[in-house]
């Protein structure tokens, strides 16, 4: 079958104009490289300015100022993963990112396994948020079809609705309260992603039962500067992204950025239709377009040398085509929707006393078109009704961080607010949200510490108590080794789709009861100068679970009564090598088992036993580069271990050049062993060979 092909004609105008200013960039660069020296590397928004000097405290580095992830408090070192070091090299007024290792992973769960995930080693590719994250450990990744469609995160097993998103320190659901689409986030208004593992309730809040991934956006630079990229390629995809920080007093400084993707999604595949048929047949993939607009603006400023204020707006809307699974295309079905969000922040100091005051909103909306159960419709028909299922949430919370003696601190955080649902299939629904939540980072003799945590959650009539206890080893603050281990037991609500949504074959069920899960893990890492490695095993206990099951006579309704026991392997590395390349890998190991009664020992579906993920790049200041190979074993698509979905190898790479100045040229090439087969939950197609070209230019 021949590979698909590129699209660059239905994209040409959208891509001349946006490379024609990346060229305007390039010519000014020269006029602003003696700035750039000057002001050195740019602030990555890692930390506030307020933060005490001293103390260290084992897995913290001492500062207690407020943090971007919404928490007072200092970062944790625990985190692992390739990204930017603060190093920087200026050729012709470009500053040039080194890659290394951050240490940097949770300020709210310092002592939990760990990885980040920096956007910049990302830089001259075509990457998703889904993307990204996968090449973490102990991440799944399932994405009904190609570019622009949805995309839900697995941690450790646990479902899409088990593990938590924030966006600096906001959860992020769906329109019905559900997990959020990772294909709604815009990757290029991101500064890194933090992917804490584990039964984490206790320090990042309910639903937290496989972990949770904390995005962190562009940070504002205190200073002018911004970046724009273009990229076009195959299936008609075409992106561009634009940001641009500035001081507008001499005390605040501003950020705003814009991300608009478009793709025709006309990829060729190969699909056995039934599944179990023994020939593959050649098809293209039609309904699978997809147009979305994202953008972000960010502003602090300083009220006194104690104090800061920071507001947070964010908001995306998309159209997209519904394809359906190879086994069931819906050509009439599509998805209209619009979210956004809004979040102001006071945060200072007083002595031994950091505070901070926090309020946010956000909204969700998707319409529905021409969807049925099972099939599609014609849109506007009688027999065809949209469906438009709106959410919104809002809250309020204090935090108080206390330095107590030599690194110990207590924090402590109050919260409440609520949820609101309204639509055809659900009606109109509310419930209050509160939480109080204690921890505790205590340093104790012979270079142990201990991260208690406790948290009360209130989520309508739900209330459940939520402890967790981290504890870390470090034989010196300088010593390359560190010990963890970690116990944690939290529960999940069931969201507002569950409790009340009634759409065709699916029935709703407000009697449901909260999941609920622990896990116990512990691990090891070394880091150095130029190795990091770090190992992690694990033990989740899950029951409660919320499952659907046949109601008669032919429709679906969800009850409690699920259970699992899920262990696993997590391993990563980071190698600093001679010549600038850097090798990472990352290697996930799965034994997800149902304890479901009559399912007893069977496997829970798809859950992939094996991924492996490695990768070799390099950043230099005029070439750049990267190779990259993926493996994922095969995985049951059912419940009795009777089909599975066969194993993927992914291979992609990419080159570039620095062209003149600041302006990057670069051409990445995605599958190229061409394996049009691919496919993802539930019989969605994945696109096979694909090919992008990239101009950037940052100042």
């Amino acid at each position: 079958m021949p590979p698909s092909c590129c699209a660059f004609g239905r994209i040409h105008a959208f891509v001349v104009p946006a490379v024609a200013a990346l060229l305007a960039i390039s010519a000014g660069a020269r006029a602003g490289s003696a700035e750039a020296r000057d002001h050195g590397t740019i602030d990555d928004g890692n930390a506030r300015d307020f933060r005490f000097d001293g103390g260290s405290g084992i897995g913290s580095n001492g500062g207690l100022g407020s943090g971007s992830d919404g928490r007072l408090g200092s970062g944790s070192d625990g985190g692992l993963g390739s990204v930017s070091d603060g190093g920087s090299s200026h050729q012709e007024g470009e500053t040039i990112e080194v890659a290394g290792e951050r240490l940097a992973g949770s300020a709210r769960a310092p002592g939990a396994a760990s990885s980040v995930v920096d956007v910049a080693k990302f830089g001259g590719e075509v990457r998703s948020v889904a993307e990204m994250l996968a090449s973490a450990p102990g991440v799944t990744i399932h994405a009904a079809g190609g570019p622009g469609q949805a995309a839900s995160l697995s941690l450790r097993g646990a479902s899409a609705d088990e593990s938590l998103i924030l966006l600096d320190g906001i959860p992020l659901q769906g329109p019905g309260g559900g997990s959020i689409d990772l294909a709604t986030l815009p990757a290029a208004l991101l500064d890194r992603m933090v992917v804490s593992r584990g039964v984490l309730g206790a320090q990042l809040g309910a639903g937290a039962m496989g972990g949770a991934v904390e995005l962190k956006p562009r940070a504002v630079t205190g200073r002018p500067g911004g970046g724009l990229t273009a990229s076009f390629g195959s299936f008609g995809t075409a992106q561009l992204a634009a940001d641009g920080s500035a001081p507008f007093s001499s005390s605040g400084s501003a950020l705003f950025g814009i991300q608009l993707d478009r793709t025709s999604g006309d990829f060729d595949f190969a699909a056995r239709v039934p599944p179990e048929a023994p020939t593959y047949y050649g098809f293209t993939r039609q309904n699978a377009d997809a147009r979305r607009a994202s953008a972000l603006l960010r502003v602090e400023e300083r009220l006194s040398t104690s104090a800061e204020v920071d507001v947070l707006l964010q908001g995306t809307a998309g159209d997209r085509g519904l394809p359906g699974p190879s086994t069931s295309i819906t050509l009439r079905s599509r998805a209209l929707d619009q979210g956004g969000l809004a979040g102001a922040r006071v945060s200072g100091e007083s002595g031994d006393v950091a505070w901070g005051l926090r309020t946010w909103a956000r909204v969700d909306r998707v319409e529905l078109r021409g969807v049925r159960f099972f099939s599609d419709c014609q849109d506007g028909a009688a027999d065809c009704p949209r469906t438009d299922e709106r959410s919104s949430s809002a809250r309020a919370e204090g935090e108080l961080t206390f330095r107590v003696g030599d690194g110990q601190r207590l924090h402590a955080t109050l919260s409440g607010g609520g949820e609101w649902i309204a639509g055809a299939p659900t009606g109109s629904h509310r419930r209050s949200v509160a939480s109080l939540a204690l921890s505790d980072d205590l340093p104790l003799p012979g270079a142990l510490a201990l991260h208690p945590a406790l948290r009360l959650d209130q989520t309508g009539g739900d209330t459940a108590l939520s402890p967790g206890l981290e504890a870390t080893f470090r034989p010196s603050a300088t010593a390359p080794l560190e010990l963890r281990a970690g116990f944690g037991l939290s529960f999940r609500p069931a969201s507002f789709s569950e409790l009340y949504l009634d759409q065709g074959g699916v029935l709703p069920n407000e009697t449901l009861l909260p999941e609920r899960a622990w896990s116990a893990d512990a691990g090891v890492a070394w880091r150095s100068s130029w190795l990091t490695v770090a190992a992690n095993a694990f033990w989740s206990h899950y029951s409660n679970l919320i499952v659907y099951e046949l109601y008669p006579p032919a429709r679906a309704k969800p009850f409690n009564g699920g259970g699992a026991r899920i262990a696993g392997l997590e391993l990563q590395a980071v190698v600093k090598l001679p010549h600038g390349l850097i090798a990472e890998a990352a290697y996930s190991f799965l034994d997800a088992i149902n304890g479901r009664e009559g399912l007893e020992g069977h496997h829970l579906s798809y859950r992939p036993p094996h991924r492996l993920l490695a990768r070799l790049a390099r950043r230099g200041d005029r070439l750049e580069g990267y190779a990259e190979f993926s493996y994922q074993s095969r995985m049951p698509r059912n419940q009795f271990d009777s089909a599975y979905l066969p194993m993927q190898t992914l291979v992609n790479a990419g080159a570039g050049v620095r062209a003149i100045g600041p302006l990057w040229l670069d051409v990445e090439l995605k599958n190229l062993l061409d394996d049009q087969t691919f496919e993802d939950l539930f019989q969605y197609p994945l696109p096979g060979f694909s090919l992008a070209f990239i101009a950037r230019a940052r100042l």
